[in-house]
């Protein structure tokens, strides 16, 4: 299911930065576009995330009242900012930290590039190469109907070279010791980064890259140790008697895997918030996800399938919308025999019965939902209209609904808990118990900062997967 890419001016603008008194307002488009692509977590955490950043900016004196912080539902393991003093943080970077110092330095880091106007120097060459990667981003997408903060992400990070990101690390480091954090988490970070990408190429056969470019592994990268003692020695301590903070427990429960923003399948049922729709496929029926369309096809070898794809039209000034027999019709250019409107969760839609060649028989569905329009098409290569076809089809177009607020808890079938480690446990014992899979054991390491080697210690809290 491929739908319109977002405007490119949009992208141009969180890529680029904003200009002069336009500053702000791009910032904003930026966080709009988040929320109406559902990519933006709410709760208890957000609320600190914004707490520990007010303490980060106070540190660096800066006005807290000029920025906001955002925890996007996006697995990836991003942070990044944009002009106007907006700080993304998606949850899948949380998960992988381990107390509030180090989630102040991955704040501290980013309000360093906003403080050292980095995204205003970056060059236009480079801009547009970053341009042209963000939209094949979304034109090669895997395992997604509609990817949304992955590739902002992605292009907001890729504009630092090296010295860029040690400044940044530097201003961090000195902003961590003026808010009394430990400026030695800024290491920690970097440690987590790399040995992310560490296991993603030895382990996932992937090659991916958030924080610059590293002259050695940050263990053994003089450089940066140099950067960040010198900002920590810039910076003044304030009493002791900081709060521990409440990490852990706020992480607790914080969703694993895919984003409903992005379209989850849990057993037969398809959750994508992005989009605003639930739909449920028929039972024992085989779902695959794929870049262009959902497709559904019946067991044991029967030949029928269901595919549901997305098209968006543009509403020009004056001009309604087509309604969904006209996008059949005219805009699908599709002859019918027949067909009829109804209605699916108070929605207009349409079912024709496609004319046909030879032995296959094809139907097809429009669901309208706004300048969107949901396009259910089955095909059935046995000889007539089997009823279980028709039931099958049926039964799918009439499951479509608006997505709710319950639905969240449902689409998130894997979350992060706390378990203390016994003198039992191992990372292979506690992967085995939970059922992660063959690399469930080097999984757990990476999540409590143990990777590659290490095994956990009897009394720590560890961070598992239910």
């Amino acid at each position: 299911m491929r739908p319109r890419l977002p405007s490119v001016l949009l992208v141009l603008a969180v890529l680029m930065g904003p200009l002069g008194a336009q500053a702000r307002s791009d910032g904003e488009k930026a966080l709009a576009e988040f929320e109406e692509k559902g990519a933006v977590y709410a709760g208890p955490l957000v609320e600190y995330v914004q707490r520990v950043g007010d303490r980060m900016l106070r540190a660096a004196q800066q006005d807290p009242e000029r920025y906001t912080f955002t925890v996007l539902d996006d697995p990836s393991i991003n942070a990044f900012a944009v002009d106007g003093g907006y700080i993304f943080v998606a949850r899948g970077l949380l998960a992988y930290l381990e107390n509030e110092d180090q989630l102040a330095a991955v704040l501290g880091h980013e309000i360093g590039h906003l403080v050292a106007r980095h995204p205003q120097e970056r060059k236009l060459g480079s801009r547009s190469a970053r341009i042209g990667s963000t939209l094949l981003g979304f034109l090669t997408r895997s395992g997604a109907l509609y990817q949304t903060a992955r590739a902002y992400s992605e292009a907001a990070l890729s504009g630092y070279g090296r010295d860029q990101e040690l400044e940044a690390d530097g201003l961090g480091a000195r902003y961590l010791q003026e808010a009394g954090y430990d400026p030695i988490a800024m290491l920690e970070v970097i440690r987590v980064l790399a040995d992310q990408e560490e296991f993603a190429r030895e382990v996932e056969g992937r090659s991916v890259s958030y924080h610059g470019l590293f002259a050695s592994h940050p263990r053994n990268d003089r450089r940066l140790y140099e950067v960040i003692q010198a900002g920590a020695a810039e910076g003044v301590a304030p009493p002791a008697g900081a709060t521990e903070g409440e990490f852990l427990a706020l992480i607790e429960g914080l969703p694993w895997g895919a984003a409903a923003s992005d379209g989850v399948l849990v057993d037969q049922r398809y959750f994508h918030s992005g989009l605003g729709f639930v739909v449920t496929f028929p039972e024992a029926w085989r779902v695959k996800d794929s870049p262009s369309a959902l497709s559904a096809t019946a067991p044991h070898g029967a030949s029928s399938l269901i595919t549901l794809e997305l098209r968006e039209e543009e509403q020009k000034k004056g001009k309604d919308l087509p309604s969904p027999e006209a996008m059949v019709t005219e805009t699908l250019e599709t002859p019918l025999e027949g067909g009829r409107p109804f209605a699916v969760d108070e929605l207009p839609a349409f079912l024709g019965v496609v004319q046909h060649e030879g032995a296959a028989r094809r139907l097809i569905a429009v669901v309208q939902k706004g300048n969107r329009y949901f396009v259910f098409k089955g095909e059935n290569t046995q000889e007539g209209y089997e009823d279980a076809f028709l039931r099958a089809f049926s039964a799918t177009v009439l499951s479509f609904r608006r997505m709710r607020q319950a639905d969240l808890a449902e689409a998130t079938t894997v979350r992060l808990a706390l378990h203390q480690a016994t003198p039992e446990d191992s990372y292979e014992s506690l992967a085995a118990t939970l059922r992660l899979g063959p690399r469930g054991a080097d999984r757990l390491r990476l999540l409590n900062g143990d990777y590659p080697r290490g095994q956990p210690r009897p009394g720590d809290w560890l961070k598992v997967l239910r």
